[in-house]
């Protein structure tokens, strides 16, 4: 019995240790677009539609270990919604820059809901990943293989010729990918 038990406990150890090392660094897609299509941001709900949204990704986003402290405070200008969250460096904000100090890992979070000060709705909010290594994206673009993403093939509108931009879809769901030197910004949102 307590064989079975020593090999029983080992192995629980070693399926731990397995599904450590798969632990996601950044935010997985599909929650991401849980978090956009939360709820629809009215003009005529504007201030209980953007706070449920925000108290509801900001238990998201910390739940992940994301720090909100970037880009304001939940409101700006024409924008009902626009906040932004760290992990893996620090927020210096003498120079208002995020300095990543686990590169591997690190990432910022900017969300958006805006109308432009037109008299429209602000629709479903924006999400702009910012990735700070390559490492990341190999488990992004398999969370978009796996969540039936197609790509889109389209010739690269970027003006910088070191650009490279991948577009995905599924549904009205869009993830736009940009890859800069070693930098990846994918932006996710719903076409509406």
């Amino acid at each position: 019995m307590k064989k079975i038990l020593s090999l029983l406990i080992v192995a629980l150890a070693t399926l731990g240790q397995v599904h450590a090392q798969k632990a996601i660094d950044v935010i997985p897609i599909n929650e991401i677009f849980d978090l956009i299509t939360y709820r629809y941001i009215t003009l005529a709900n504007e201030d209980a539609d953007a706070t449920a949204v925000i108290e509801n990704y900001t238990k998201h986003f910390k739940a992940y270990g994301y720090v909100n402290e970037l880009v304001g405070e939940g409101y700006g200008g024409p924008c009902s919604i626009i906040d932004g969250f760290h992990k893996g460096g620090v927020n210096d904000k003498d120079n208002y820059e995020f300095i990543p100090t686990d590169p591997v890992a690190a990432s910022t979070v900017v969300i958006s809901a805006c109308n432009d000060g037109e008299s429209s709705d602000y629709g479903y909010i924006h999400v702009e990943l910012t990735l700070y290594s390559r490492t990341l994206l190999a488990d992004v673009l398999d969370q978009l293989s796996m969540g039936g993403f197609t790509q889109f093939d389209y010739d690269n509108p970027s003006n910088e010729s070191d650009a490279e931009t991948m577009l995905f879809y599924n549904g009205n769901k869009q993830v736009r990918i940009t890859i800069v030197d070693n930098n990846v910004f994918v932006d996710c949102g719903i076409a509406q």
